[in-house]
């Protein structure tokens, strides 16, 4: 029998065709991707950051449908909002000259702190007016411009869409303040201003599905005049500090956005001589911050809301030595390890309330800041509220 280099050619004639046989079969079905049943690709695609869903839409049209779906954009936002490693939460920063930076949560408790920020590129960024962030809400924010004709979008940073609100009858304003939330009985978005005519508290409230102002029930309470502020916003309700005209003391005034109606909260028993109050929401908690004569400062936690028995001291701040008596710490976010973010005006701190200590990280290229607001990253549309629901099973 014929050899060639040692071995024999009818045994190099199988081989070959044994080597053929094998190719065609890895090129006819190894390569042939798997028709995956719809159910599993919706759950693993429920699970995948935001950024990567925009990208996505780009494979094909079932998936840019199915991504686009509201039924899709409500259910990620459930299981992000749910997740325990806040890895979808960040915090939006604006810095004077009208400059805006987004960075993780993660990032401002872990050298090199802020390493990863994200320079903002929001609409009429280049204009000269005076901006404000009003509030977010699942991962929509709310802007104001105020000018001549004050101007408010709701805009979302991590897919870059943005709804201009309805304009407004402009009126004398000697003090106002703002709101923004979610209205769950009519899936709406609301944003709320507050503003002085006269000695009056006059309120309107803007539905972003319906695109229109409309006037609501007076304020009830006394806002602080000629500062604008903003309302927190905690689940259905955006609240202030204000105060009792009756008694001049502080009290929590609730707005409830699905009902428009008023409420107060109760405060809890202090235990010493009250200086200062701030209001928080903290992980969807009700929060105060109060400093008291000895300068304090008490974070209590309201843990069932409306409920006065159910607030609790979490811990003591230290006043802050070097620090003006007006630097009042806002905290911004709890971690599971007693640690504490803290805004103390303009600049970022971690604050252990486990070992009481506080240092102040250095973030990458930044000065002191004017705002600083806590926004989830999600698919939510500012512009999709004027369509009907729309089935993701089709």
């Amino acid at each position: 029998m014929a050899t060639e280099g040692g071995h024999s050619i009818t045994h190099l004639s199988v081989k070959q065709t044994q080597e053929k046989q094998l190719s065609l079969t890895i090129d006819e079905h190894s390569f042939k991707l798997p028709e995956l049943p719809f159910e599993l690709i919706l759950e693993i695609l429920l699970r995948v950051p935001v950024n990567s869903l925009i990208r996505f839409k780009s494979v094909c049209k079932s998936w840019q449908t199915m991504i686009s779906n509201p039924q899709f954009v409500k259910k990620h936002l459930n299981l992000v909002i749910m997740d325990d490693t806040f890895k979808s939460w960040r915090i939006i920063v604006r810095y004077p000259h009208h400059e805006l930076k987004s960075y993780s949560l993660d990032s401002l408790c872990h050298e090199p702190y802020g390493f990863a920020a994200v320079d903002l590129d929001y609409p009429s960024k280049t204009m000269p007016r005076d901006m404000k962030i009003v509030g977010s809400c699942n991962g929509l924010v709310c802007i104001y411009f105020r000018e001549l004709i004050d101007t408010f979008y709701i805009w979302n940073p991590s897919t870059r869409e943005t709804h201009f609100l309805s304009a407004f009858e402009k009126k004398h304003i000697g003090g106002t303040s703002f709101g923004f939330g979610y209205d769950s009985s009519n899936d709406d978005y609301k944003v709320v201003r507050v503003y002085y005519v006269g000695d009056q508290l006059e309120v309107e409230v803007y539905s972003l599905r319906k695109d229109s102002w409309r006037r609501i029930g007076d304020f009830p309470s006394i806002l602080t005049r000629y500062y604008v502020g903003v309302g927190k916003l905690l689940g259905g309700s955006i609240l202030w500090i204000a105060t009792n005209p009756s008694n001049n003391s502080s009290l929590i005034t609730a707005l409830d956005l699905s009902e428009e109606t008023y409420r107060e909260i109760p405060q809890p028993n202090y235990e010493s001589r009250i200086t200062y109050l701030s209001l928080i929401v903290l992980k969807g908690c009700l929060c105060i911050v109060c400093e008291d004569a000895y300068f304090s400062f008490h974070l209590w936690a309201m843990n069932e809301f409306g409920i006065k028995e159910s607030w609790t001291k979490l811990t003591t701040l230290p006043y802050l030595p070097g620090h003006a008596p007006f630097q009042y710490p806002e905290p911004m976010w709890c971690f599971k390890d007693g640690v504490i973010l803290v805004n103390i005006n303009g600049v970022f701190g971690i604050y252990d309330h486990v070992e009481h200590t506080l240092k102040y990280p250095l973030l990458h290229g930044t000065l002191p800041f004017y705002q600083a607001h806590i926004y989830v990253e999600s698919l939510v549309s500012p512009n999709a509220f004027t369509k009907g629901p729309a089935d993701l099973n089709q």
